[in-house]
């Protein structure tokens, strides 16, 4: 009998298909083919299913359904590449050309039918040579960040037919927004489309589980997503009453909304955000906002800088790498083979809302700053300063009376500490007796958080950053296995295959301070002027109902509550 217990991946949005192209890259990157390997720590099965397409080809795709707008997937037909016509294409030369078969059906009758063919999109050459079994793909250089224009461009997983939903109604465009607010969200997800269709494909999902824990909700947190993804959550609630773990993610780039200037740009991205987080705070088990900018309110904020990284602050390809890196790491807890029923969609969220803090925030440590001949015993001891960056906009990391989940990846137990004839000094220090990198951390963070709980869950697997990952963002001081090194630096032509990181997620009262901030921003805005809100159907009583809401949810982070 089957003990996975599954979950639904749901992404809104075009930045979160940005990051969710990287997860699913990263996960099968980290495949093992060879029946003689040993079986991965990570149950895939969680996040995969497995089908037989119609040549009777195994598939085994990803348990998610997407949402973009119309115009977003250039190559990608909507179907996906495993099923339907276009393997038909790949594989049977016999069938023809379909466009020169209708114009010689068309020459035999007396019409004057005109014959319009749609120009195919350009694929990228990232895609042409993953069709090409001759071409190794992790020896080229594609140069990525400068030429991705949406997300397909560097896709490396196949989707199964279900997987991708398109918004016919607005158009994809780089330069401009044009699905901008929370209450056109609200009215999309009333449409057939949405309201029967989409929630059909969720029904299927549930059915082929065996234990389904729950869903994972990426999305858009500055858009029109906000109300469609929120809509969805409901609905989630109503029919399945399985734990949601929500990620609102902001873009690094400012794109203005269509006929919008920037300072109404920014007073249409904070109404979104308080609206979502009103909703977030009633429909979410738990959510983590996430991106790489310090502040997302009003005016976009500084990058935040990672030790050992250098990424261009705006290039959503790269940004969205480092967010997918912390999606994977951090989700590994209730991803694991064999895990405890504690390690569970369920009891990850319930550790971190205790007095209804729904609201958490995200740290991530990518590379784990760590020297490659250093043991993690060492490393420890000599740390200064906090361990991991925090990627929750207008939130600073805690330090104090904090409930907090880590997992900590790519560190192997040999390099934990040395062994007992050559300990020499590591055994005057207490941590000397820790047998495991879980409990190791768990000890260094009772020292370094006063009056905190820390989970720690720890896999040797270090996050795998083959192409198409942007390796460029590596700076030379990292080895190819992605630890530091003060002495050699690594060729500008070697690769960093893996990278170690440590993820956290942590509830601390740091968070009402960002739930103020937003808060103020939102009452600033006269939501009176913002036309298109009420347009769609939003009406002022409900707008101030919402924010008197989420200052009421702003004081489950007071100080005066016990861990």
């Amino acid at each position: 009998m089957s003990t996975t217990r599954e979950v639904i991946a749901l992404q809104f949005g075009n930045y979160s298909n940005y990051i969710g192209t990287h997860w699913w890259n990263i996960q099968e990157s980290s495949f093992s083919y060879n029946p003689e390997d040993a079986p991965s720590e990570i149950n895939h099965d969680v996040l995969y299913r497995e089908g037989v397409n119609l040549n009777k080809q195994v598939t085994y795709t990803p348990r998610l359904l997407l949402v973009d707008l119309d115009g977003s997937l250039k190559h990608l037909p909507r179907e996906g590449e495993l099923y339907g016509n276009s393997v038909k294409r790949a594989t049977d030369d016999s069938a023809g050309d379909p466009l020169k078969k209708i114009k010689e059906d068309l020459e035999d009758l007396s019409t004057d039918v005109e014959i319009v063919q749609q120009p195919q999109a350009d694929k990228h050459d990232f895609q042409k040579d993953l069709e090409n079994p001759v071409v190794d793909i992790q020896e080229q250089n594609y140069n990525l960040a400068d030429n991705v224009e949406t997300w397909t461009d560097y896709l490396y997983a196949r989707y199964h037919p279900r997987t991708v939903n398109i918004i016919n109604e607005y158009k994809y465009d780089t330069e401009k927004q044009t699905f901008d607010t929370f209450s056109s969200g609200v009215q999309l997800w009333k449409t057939e489309q949405f309201e029967y269709d989409f929630c059909d494909k969720i029904r299927q999902y549930v059915e082929e589980c065996d234990y389904m824990q729950g869903t994972q909700v990426l999305f858009d947190c500055f858009n029109g997503y906000t109300g469609l993804a929120t809509e969805c959550m409901e609905y989630l609630n109503d029919e399945y009453s399985k734990a949601i773990f929500a990620i609102p993610v902001y873009s690094p780039r400012n794109t203005l909304f269509e006929n919008a200037d920037e300072p109404m740009t920014d007073s249409i991205r904070v109404v979104n955000s308080a609206l979502a987080f009103h909703k977030l705070s009633e429909q979410a088990s738990l959510f983590v906002p996430l991106g790489t900018c310090d502040r997302v309110w009003r005016q976009l904020g500084a990058a935040r800088p990672l030790s050992a990284l250098n990424y261009k602050a705006d290039n959503l390809y790269q940004t969205s790498a480092i967010l997918a890196g912390y999606l994977d790491t951090i989700t590994l807890r209730y991803r694991l083979r064999n895990a405890p029923s504690a390690y569970s969609l369920a009891g990850f969220c319930g550790d971190l809302t205790n007095y209804g803090r729904k609201l958490a925030s995200a740290a991530f440590a990518m590379p784990f700053p760590m020297q490659h001949d250093m043991d993690l015993i060492d490393c420890l001891d000599k740390f200064e300063g906090p361990l991991f960056t925090s990627l929750t906009p207008n939130c600073n990391i805690g330090t104090d009376y904090i409930i907090q989940s880590l997992c900590v990846r790519g560190i192997a137990r040999e390099r934990l500490k040395q062994p007992l004839e050559k300990a020499k000094e590591q055994m005057r220090m207490a941590a000397y007796k820790c047998d495991s990198v879980s409990e190791m951390f768990q000890l260094y963070l009772q020292c370094a958080n006063h009056a905190s709980m820390s989970h720690v869950a720890s896999v040797s697997m270090a996050i795998p950053t083959r192409i198409p990952f942007p390796n460029e963002i590596f700076t030379d001081e990292m080895t190819k296995l992605g630890f530091l090194s003060t002495t050699a630096r690594r060729l500008a032509e070697e690769k960093v295959v893996s990278v170690p990181a440590l993820a956290a997620v942590q509830s601390s009262s740091e968070l009402g301070d960002t739930l103020e901030t937003l808060h103020r921003e939102a009452k600033r805005v006269k939501i009176a002027k913002l036309h298109r809100f009420r347009a769609a159907g939003l009406e002022e009583d409900d707008y101030r109902d919402a924010l008197e809401q989420l200052l009421l949810f702003k004081d489950n982070y007071e100080d005066n509550f016990e861990l």
